[in-house]
């Protein structure tokens, strides 16, 4: 009866596809993100408020993809294409930065370009002072939360690639231009940036190069000492 009573309790959560809670809290599915949340639910609940907003008012950007059921992550079709070709933890976690970083610097430029009212709808609602460089903390540390939160689940990796390349293909349309040059998304994304996500990690020799550098620096102003 016991195996019965627990394979019932967890038939729901098998079903959706997503993990058990932990013993730090009870999970709670945030309706627009895929995965549950336990330190990031309220940041869920913000941001789909946030969303709504930029929504409402018309202000998405055009030239950034949305990836459904990861409202904090949004790509352009080169690096949403990408997907396939990554498999190293290494290469993995450099591309979900970056999307990340897309995406928080997309919605900076919405949230800048809310009507009064809203924006400070929102500080409200997030318990923030109304000025940009809080707005844009608070927005970076939520996205921070989220991520470390949703990461937890064994499939994340797995449906996001699967979700990037549905994105590159189906693009949903934002509302106005928010960057200058389409394609690098205004540096965002360059050939550097990429190659630094495909190419073999190089291994320093337990050496970091900051330090190596440093080194070579303070023996040549020796070196000019007279």
């Amino acid at each position: 009866m016991k195996i019965i009573r627990v394979l019932t309790l967890l038939f729901p959560l098998i079903i959706l596809g997503h993990t058990a809670p932990s013993m730090g809290g009870e999970t709670k599915l945030v309706e627009g993100f895929l995965f549950s949340h336990t330190k990031g639910e309220t940041c869920a609940q913000k941001w789909l408020f946030m969303e709504k907003l930029i929504e409402k008012d018309r202000v998405r950007c055009n030239e950034t993809y949305q990836i459904k059921g990861f409202p904090y992550l949004r790509g352009n079709p080169q690096v949403l294409q990408m997907a396939p070709e990554l498999s190293s933890k290494y290469a993995l976690h450099q591309w979900l930065e970056l999307l990340r970083r897309i995406d928080l610097q997309a919605r900076y430029i919405e949230l800048s370009t809310l009507p009064e009212n809203d924006l400070k709808e929102f500080c409200q609602q997030a318990g923030i002072e109304c000025f940009q460089g809080r707005i844009r903390s608070y927005v970076a540390r939520c996205s921070s939360i989220i991520m470390g939160d949703e990461k937890r689940n064994h499939d994340f990796m797995k449906i996001l690639k699967k979700n990037a390349l549905v994105a590159a293909k189906e693009r949903i349309h934002g509302n106005k231009q928010c960057f200058s040059n389409p394609e690098t998304l205004d540096d965002l994304v360059t050939p550097d940036v990429l190659h630094h996500i495909t190419a073999p990690r190089k291994k320093t020799g337990g050496r970091p190069s900051s330090s190596y550098l440093e080194q070579r620096i303070q023996r040549s102003k020796q070196a000019s000492r007279p």
